[in-house]
């Protein structure tokens, strides 16, 4: 994460067996994007690799404004 910003990750399974769940970013404490993350793999390590991807593309566009 760059400098100032933290990520909190809540993940659980579905029905499926897929991992969802729900992300925040913050700059300096303050809520910046909370993200929904809904069929991301039923692989623990592809999911988070899904989540990373999600991150930095929000990052990205955030920065690019």
């Amino acid at each position: 994460m760059p400098a100032g910003w933290a990520f909190e990750l809540r993940l659980h399974r579905d029905t499926a067996g897929d991992f969802i769940g729900t992300g925040l970013l913050r700059l300096r404490g303050v809520d910046m994007c909370y993200l929904t993350l809904a069929s991301l793999d039923n692989e623990r390590a592809e999911a988070l690799r899904r989540i990373k991807s999600r991150v930095e593309a929000w990052l990205d566009e955030w920065h690019s404004r």
